[in-house]
């Protein structure tokens, strides 16, 4: 054991292009074919089992911070809490996208579209917000601050994705009206909705701007997560952190 602790190394601090997560996807407009179904379908269980994989660990960090109340526990409970909402909210997007191209019949088309729409809206409210009251309780905003306990090139980034946060919140209204309509249940109103003409590239197009967006805040959580490694193993080789 002592051994293998020798050969711990500092993790990478990537530098992410994030405006690459923001830019407008312009999609052929088209309904897929059933081959084009068949491997939508075998990407999408691909990364919801990828992803997945990242909820326990996160969880567990969680509960192992949940009462600690030192400096270090206290933002490693807050980083892991943000990526256990990233994640869950990313697996979300590929479940109900995964079962929009799975629907057989026109119904539960329009229906799973209309679903989508509501986590497109709550997913991105919850993340960053709109307006001043649901920034404020966002996820975004419970890491604001613990930036000063960062590096230099951490708060660089971090103020790189405000920016870009902040005029995606502003690029449109993020499917409100049919969010209120699937959620409210206002059934005249939600069945005019749903008529809405299908193309299935636009639904994804929908889709990938929150997900998108989603992964870009994923990329940067990772480099906290690899500042808070950073701290433990620059002081396990400064001999303040001793073997269990």
């Amino acid at each position: 054991m002592s051994e293998d602790l020798k050969d711990i190394q500092f993790a990478p601090i990537k530098d992410h292009k994030y405006a690459q997560w923001f830019q407008e996807v312009r999609y052929e407009t088209k309904m897929l074919s059933e081959a084009e179904r068949k491997e939508f379908i075998s990407v999408m269980d691909e990364g919801i089992a990828e992803y997945s994989e990242g909820l326990s660990l996160m969880y567990e960090t969680i509960e192992n911070s949940r009462d600690k109340h030192d400096s270090y526990h206290e933002i490693d409970y807050v980083v892991a809490s943000v990526t256990l909402f990233v994640l869950t909210t990313m697996i979300d997007c590929m479940v109900i996208s995964k079962y929009y191209v799975c629907a057989d019949n026109d119904y539960e088309k329009r229906f799973m579209r209309g679903k989508m729409k509501v986590i497109l809206n709550e997913g991105f409210k919850k993340l960053y917000g709109f307006e001043k009251n649901t920034h404020k309780q966002s996820e975004w905003n419970r890491l604001l601050p613990y930036m000063s306990r960062f590096p230099e090139v951490i708060n660089y980034q971090h103020q790189r994705l405000t920016n870009l946060l902040e005029k995606h919140a502003k690029s449109s209204s993020w499917w409100k009206d049919e969010r209120d309509l699937e959620t409210h249940l206002d059934t005249e109103k939600l069945y005019i909705s749903r008529q809405e003409e299908i193309i299935d590239s636009e639904v994804m197009k929908g889709l990938m701007k929150l997900f998108d967006t989603l992964l870009a805040v994923n990329c940067f959580l990772w480099n906290l997560h690899s500042c808070l490694y950073n701290f433990l193993v620059d002081k396990y080789y400064r001999g303040e952190l001793k073997e269990e």
